[in-house]
């Protein structure tokens, strides 16, 4: 039982190190591409064109990236960092961070954060997809957070309000 466990997992890591080597590959394509035509591109048309041929390719399955090892989150990044300097048209010696700010892009990490929280709120409020509401529930979350949460004290004689 528990080899073929270790044998589902290994088979579906595989599958995502295989996605990812075709993802890498893609996407760097789009980036060679861009660098072409990018001396005659504007920096919004620059910008447009990277979103549309590269953030998506990202953004597309990033459910499967959450808890990936750093190594392939790492991979990732390098991705989005040298589709920055290419828009902006920066040398690799450049910091990335401020061109991110820039550009109004989160790194990797936590663009895969934000989407995954923006599709759970999506479901929780809107009760849509259908299949995606029934496996999450309201006590289900609760429940993953009491750990972190903290009461406020209803101690009336220790609350500065009162004393």
């Amino acid at each position: 039982m528990i080899c073929e466990i270790c044998t589902r997992t290994d088979r579906q890591t595989d599958t995502v190190m295989a996605i990812l080597r075709i993802l890498t590959d893609a996407c760097y394509y789009h980036i060679r591409q861009l660098r072409c035509i990018r001396p005659y591109l504007d920096s919004n048309t620059a910008c447009t064109t990277a979103t549309f041929n590269v953030h998506s390719k990202l953004d597309y399955c990033n459910s499967l990236y959450y808890n990936l090892p750093k190594s392939q989150i790492t991979r990732l990044q390098q991705i989005q960092n040298s589709l920055a300097r290419t828009v902006v048209k920066a040398p690799k010696c450049c910091h990335i961070t401020p061109i991110l700010r820039s550009l109004h892009w989160l790194k990797v990490t936590e663009r895969i954060e934000y989407k995954l929280l923006l599709l759970s709120y999506k479901v929780l409020t809107t009760t849509q997809p259908p299949y995606l509401h029934n496996l999450i529930s309201l006590l289900n979350l609760l429940a993953a957070l009491a750990p972190h949460l903290t009461l406020p004290s209803l101690d009336h004689q220790h609350h500065p309000r009162y004393a």
